[in-house]
């Protein structure tokens, strides 16, 4: 574990003793903000302790001043800090199991060495049990945070419908925009494609420095240089999302990352590579992405029956959805033979607006945009219909829990339809939006939650498929090529990103 510390000029007596406990338990530790100047006013140090915690460079922080009451003021105005002072030994182990506190505030001036040593080590032993009553009692205080701060996301929330961020740029950790966003905007999740790391590799000069230091520790190949990248910001993402994961009884909080594209018809080396990419990120909360396609569904199933929590990507229709979820099951069936425990997650994840860029020439004005929202709710069905009865029962009597639906591609491509289209369309219970950066500050601003997706819809959905095949467009065929295509898409992606890392190296060395 990281702990950061910090402290203004009242508190710095129990720095480094507290520094030595939490060395002595196998803890990283480091300093923040002033640390020498006579005078250190209590927000400074406050601030600049819970910033890395905000940014996930930081996992736990013990913050000093001389009565503990001003820093506790200070951190509890922070995103995501939940900060409590103590002067005994049982409140500073129970303030993480029942509360999942995550600084311990502490007065040098009214706290002795000694005791504070021992509540430094309750501290920082304790971890969060994940009891149903606290977890309930939890997801209230959260609730009363996004109260704080009610916006048309904070409305989506409240559909049951959970809010994930299609995007991921080291700056929005380092800023702390992303525990913004987590406190500000509802975001309880995130996710990334190789087409976001190109972007953000190639266009900026934020990993540049990192770059440099793997190829110097003798990494130069650009996919370990790729996979080494995204684990180190994957990792602090899902120490943000961490506590949604344990509230949600591990059904939220995730952040995913993707095997390498080429492999979409690669059953085997799939399996190795998000058997091997699990286990290197070391997050519970970390999903690994895998292709829905024929020769990916088998990989899906070796996976989850491995405890890996997977998002299936590249969904496109009903027949694709289902297949994914199927082998969801499977791999939980074959778990459970095992004697494994059925804990580990899944989401599937179905693109949406890439159906109606397809068509967008070739249906009547009364079809446009219609046909990927459609799509959708039909997935949304089955989704209804696969997790309930006898066979899905009787996994979840065993603990499982259901593959949530994802809704994917949720920008808006047609420039006469809302930038917001897809997001108030496809609003539903039980399921995930993963929305891009751009498109999530649009609903914040102005979006509307006008209805959720019911049973009702259903008939109109099967309509709209309906009309378009007479139109001349085979709805089905279509789901397949435009699985081939976002495969061939994320592809020239990753192909773009490789060359954009070797590009850098060349340039690095040079340099």
């Amino acid at each position: 574990m990281r702990v950061v510390m910090a402290s203004d000029h009242a508190g710095r007596n129990l720095m480094e003793p507290l520094a030595e406990v939490a060395r002595s338990l196998g803890h990283e530790v480091y300093f923040v903000g002033p640390l020498t100047e006579p005078k250190v006013d209590y927000p400074v140090a406050a601030r600049a302790l819970c910033d890395e915690i905000a940014a996930g460079r930081a996992d736990r922080g013990i913050l000093m001043c001389g009565s503990g009451a001003g820093v506790t003021v200070a951190a509890n105005s922070m995103p995501l800090i939940r900060a409590a002072a103590t002067e005994n030994h049982y409140s500073a182990h129970q303030m993480v199991e029942h509360d999942h506190v995550n600084v311990l505030l502490l007065g040098g001036r009214v706290t002795g060495v000694e005791p504070a040593r021992e509540i430094a080590a309750a501290f920082l032993n304790a971890e969060f049990t994940g009891e149903a009553r606290h977890a309930h009692r939890l997801r209230q205080v959260i609730q009363i945070k996004r109260e704080r701060h009610m916006n048309p996301l904070y409305d989506l929330h409240e559909t049951g419908q959970r809010i994930w961020l299609d995007y991921i740029r080291r700056d929005i950790l380092d800023n702390g925009t992303l525990a913004r966003y987590i406190d500000e905007l509802s975001v309880t999740g995130l996710t990334s494609n190789p087409s976001i790391f190109d972007k953000a590799i190639a266009d900026t000069n934020l990993y540049d420095g990192a770059i440099g230091e793997l190829y110097k520790a003798g990494i130069t190949s650009c996919e370990d240089i790729f996979f080494e990248l995204a684990i180190q910001d994957l990792q602090r993402a899902a120490k943000l999302f961490r506590t949604t994961w344990d509230v949600s009884n591990h059904t939220d909080g995730c952040v995913s990352l993707e095997v390498s594209p080429l492999l979409a018809n690669d059953t085997d080396t799939t399996i190795e590579m998000g058997s091997s990419l699990f286990e290197r990120a070391a997050a519970p909360n970390l999903m690994i992405k895998v292709p829905g396609t024929p020769e990916g569904a088998p990989a899906i199933e070796e996976l989850i029956a491995r405890g890996v929590n997977i998002n299936v990507t590249l969904l496109f229709s009903e027949t694709h959805y289902r297949r994914a979820a199927e082998a969801y099951i499977r791999g939980l069936e074959r778990r459970a033979e095992a004697g494994g425990e059925l804990n580990n997650f899944s989401v599937a994840s179905v693109f949406v607006s890439r159906w109606d860029k397809a068509v967008m020439d070739k249906l009547p004005a009364e079809l446009k945009d219609k046909l990927g929202i459609a799509a959708s709710v039909q997935c949304y069905r089955a989704y209804k219909e696969i997790f309930s009865g006898p066979r899905w029962e009787a996994l979840a009597a065993k603990g499982a829990s259901p593959q949530k639906l994802l809704f994917a591609s949720t920008s808006t491509k047609d420039p006469a339809a809302p930038d917001t289209y897809y997001v108030s369309a496809l609003a539903a219970d039980e399921t995930v939006n993963t929305i891009p950066e751009a498109t999530l500050l649009a609903f914040a601003d102005h979006g509307e939650v006008t209805g959720t997706v019911t049973e009702a819809d259903f008939a109109g959905a099967d309509e709209v498929v309906r009309k378009c095949n007479e139109a001349g467009v085979d709805v089905e065929a279509l789901g397949e090529q435009l699985q081939i295509e976002g495969r061939d898409s994320f592809n020239k992606s990753w192909h773009d990103l490789m060359e954009a890392i070797e590009q850098k190296s060349k340039n690095l060395q040079t340099a």
